[in-house]
């Protein structure tokens, strides 16, 4: 099926924002994020800097900022000036990590921050090339922010971001962060939501 026969539900306005943190290294330079959207928890086992998670084998930041999402999910919060009641968890999706990791090792290949990627295509096109039969997808992306509490909250306190987090549409995620000494920021986060078609 086509993206354009695809429900596009455009959840908040691509933007950088200013956020609390900087980045590790003594980064001088605010941290940044935007969000965008386009219309069965996992256990953890502890390994040697990775954890299973859902059926995936993924670095302790990712399974820390699922956990952490999750929990952010489990209670009731404003996003800006919507209401969200509590909702489900989401799964952590190895085939959505995919998706994520692509966007940003290109933000940080290529020096740049958008959701749209160096080669033109944004979010439903990445999440599509994996195999993954969507029905909604959204994404969270930021820079600068060194720990998984900081950026997660910096997601929450941001309407946008916060909605992604909070939509109870979205049932699976995936996180990736890219660490690079050779562009403005020196780690670039991407976030994704999905629910399957």
């Amino acid at each position: 099926m086509s993206d354009i026969s695809r429900t596009l539900v455009l959840l908040a306005p691509l933007v950088l924002l200013a956020a609390c943190g900087g980045g590790s290294g003594g980064d001088s330079r605010p941290a940044a994020v935007a969000p965008v959207a386009e219309s069965e928890s996992g256990s953890l086992d502890a390994g040697a800097g990775t954890v299973m998670l859902s059926g995936c084998e993924v670095e302790a930041y990712q399974a820390e900022l699922w956990q952490r999402v999750n929990q952010a999910r489990s209670q009731a919060r404003s996003c800006g000036n919507e209401q969200f009641d509590a909702v489900a968890p989401v799964t952590y999706s190895c085939r959505l990590e995919g998706a994520a990791e692509r966007h940003s090792g290109d933000m940080a290949d290529n020096n740049f921050f958008s959701h749209t990627g160096s080669d033109g295509l944004r979010v439903s096109h990445r999440v599509s090339a994996t195999g993954y039969d969507w029905s909604i997808v959204g994404e969270n992306i930021a820079a600068g922010f060194g720990e998984v509490t900081d950026v997660v909250n910096g997601w929450l306190e941001s309407p946008g971001h916060c909605r992604n987090l909070m939509d109870p549409r979205f049932t699976e995620m995936a996180v990736s962060r890219i660490l690079t000494n050779a562009a403005d920021y020196d780690n670039y986060w991407t976030q994704v939501f999905a629910a399957p078609r």
